[in-house]
């Protein structure tokens, strides 16, 4: 039997939800799935469908359905992939470009529009997960602004639709539910402080492969696995 051989496949759009998770975990896992073609194992079934469930609520409707104290306007697009162009570094392009699925856009009667992300939780919804996000959300809010494909927009901010998983029932017909905690939160814009983390990043990608993080449970497994094999363990 002929044994598949791997050929290592590097790319050049790069995911937002890849600048707040694998980049801010560990930037060798970062590299090498960019570079290399080599993504580390991820296990959320969940997560996909609930988002889905969750998008579908809002799908059509007014902003002040999100939150109140939000301009007139309606989610108009929602489900869509976006890419940019190439991002420039120091004037200079660069081969790498923003590419994702955002989860709603609204527009709004001024003629800004607001991306919202849609989340679903276990933990506390506060301004520390403002701050984990925001690369994501910056990111899309790139594209957004630098499309590749189609007009640009005004995006006056971004924001954070969080449904926190609080509690289970079952009714009287043994049908069971789990019910949320909403919270909107509102994310100021920071398109400065991107530029200067995107050109981190693309440092990171053009560079040699980087150490490992020093919480990264991939590449400890793979880095005792390794010891072990050399060892004659397995």
């Amino acid at each position: 039997m002929n044994k598949k051989t791997f050929v290592p496949r590097s790319r050049t759009e790069i995911s937002p939800s890849d600048l707040t998770f694998t980049y801010g975990q560990c930037k060798r896992c970062f590299w090498l799935k960019y570079n290399k073609g080599i993504s580390t194992p991820g296990f959320m079934p969940l997560v996909g469908p609930m988002s889905a469930m969750q998008e579908a609520q809002y799908r059509g409707k007014e902003s002040r359905v999100l939150d109140s104290q939000l301009p007139s306007g309606k989610i108009s697009r929602f489900g869509e992939t976006v890419e940019s162009t190439q991002i420039s570094i120091n004037g200079e392009p660069t081969k790498w470009r923003i590419k994702g699925k955002f989860d709603l856009v609204v527009e709004y009667d001024n003629g800004t529009v607001s991306l919202i992300d849609c989340k679903v939780t276990t933990s506390e919804m506060d301004d520390g997960k403002v701050n984990h996000y925001l690369p994501q959300l910056e990111a899309y809010c790139y594209a957004l602004e630098n499309p590749l494909h189609g007009m640009p927009y005004t995006v006056a901010h971004s924001a954070l639709m969080m449904w926190k998983i609080d509690n289970a029932t079952q009714d009287e017909e043994a049908h069971n539910y789990f019910s949320t905690e909403a919270a909107f939160l509102m994310v100021p814009r920071d398109p400065e402080g991107f530029k200067e983390f995107i050109s981190k990043v693309i440092e990171v990608l053009d560079g040699p492969l980087p150490e490992s993080g020093d919480k990264c449970n991939n590449c400890s497994f793979v880095s005792q696995r390794n010891l072990a094999d050399s060892k004659g363990s397995i």
